[in-house]
């Protein structure tokens, strides 16, 4: 409240419906509206960094070159020690087929290209993702949109 009140009364100024004839008063106001918009500016920014931005981790391209399956990093991992979030996105030469969304359990670290391993079969692409705090998952792109994941009782490829 205490932050907004100084912007509404810049902001009716700017437009002319409140005249503030006190310089001194006018410099307050307007520093406290800068500041309050440099913290804003930040704070969005360190939210998109942290929460939205994606990181392309790997790619893998089917044999006949048609398809490609991207393994990306969303955001940040959890703070501290938390999940990774990331995604698969199945593409060809018209665009995105299908995205697959999930969690890595990998101690709040980053997931690595090392972290995936790729099938391409007929009609669908299978990857294999390991965590250090979790069995591997199989998550499963057809070619036709469709997806599905199955949990393994493997670690990082070994039974």
């Amino acid at each position: 409240m205490i932050i907004g009140i100084p912007l509404v009364i810049i902001f009716f100024s700017i437009l002319g419906c409140i005249e503030i004839k006190r310089p001194v008063v006018r410099g307050i106001l307007g520093i406290i509206a800068g500041i309050n918009i440099m913290i804003v500016v930040l704070a969005t920014g360190f939210i998109y960094e942290t929460e939205y931005k994606i990181h392309e981790v790997a790619d893998s391209i089917s044999q006949d070159g048609m398809y490609v399956l991207l393994f990306q990093q969303v955001g940040d991992p959890d703070w501290p020690f938390g999940h990774t979030h990331a995604r698969l996105v199945l593409k060809d030469e018209s665009g995105t087929i299908s995205k697959y969304s999930f969690d890595v359990l990998n101690d709040g670290g980053n997931v690595q290209p090392d972290s995936w391993k790729v099938t391409w079969k007929e009609n669908c692409v299978e990857a294999v993702i390991s965590g250090e705090e979790q069995n591997d998952s199989q998550y499963i792109l057809y070619f036709d949109g469709k997806t599905d994941s199955n949990q393994l009782e493997t670690r990082h490829g070994m039974p």
